[in-house]
C-alpha cells in the first residue's frame, strides 16, 4: 500500500440530512490516497456540484451506521460516510446532492 495523504477527490453518492446532526455524506474515493485524518472532525472540504456551484464544507464526524471508519476501511472499499456542516459564513444555494464531488484536503485558514 503507498502512503496515505495528499490531494484526494471524492463522488458523493448519497446524501441524507440527519435531523439535528447535518449531512450525512457517502464519499465514493475517485482519486488520491487519502489519509482518514484528513477527514477527521473540523476538517474541511470543497464540494463541486455538475453545474459548477461550489462550497466549503466542514466535516462534524464520521457516520457509524455502517460501521468504524478506520484506514483500513477506507483503503479497502474506497468509501466513506461523513457528517458534515456548512462553514459559518457560507451562502446558501443548492442542497449537496449525489453526483457532486469533494476535493480536499483544505489547509486551515491563518
Amino acid at each position: 500500500m503507498g502512503k496515505q495523504g495528499g490531494e484526494f477527490r471524492f463522488r458523493v453518492s448519497d446524501a441524507i440530512v440527519v435531523p439535528l446532526r447535518g449531512l450525512m455524506l457517502r464519499l465514493r474515493l475517485l482519486e488520491g490516497t487519502p489519509a482518514i485524518k484528513d477527514l477527521a472532525g473540523g476538517r474541511r472540504v470543497r464540494l463541486t456540484a455538475p453545474s459548477g456551484e461550489s462550497r466549503e464544507l466542514a466535516i462534524v464526524a464520521h457516520s457509524v451506521t455502517g460501521g468504524r471508519q478506520t484506514q483500513k476501511r477506507l483503503d479497502e472499499l474506497k468509501e466513506l460516510d461523513v457528517l458534515v456542516a456548512e462553514v459559518a459564513g457560507a451562502t446558501g444555494g443548492s442542497p449537496v446532492d449525489i453526483g457532486w464531488v469533494a476535493v480536499g484536503p483544505i489547509s486551515p485558514k491563518g
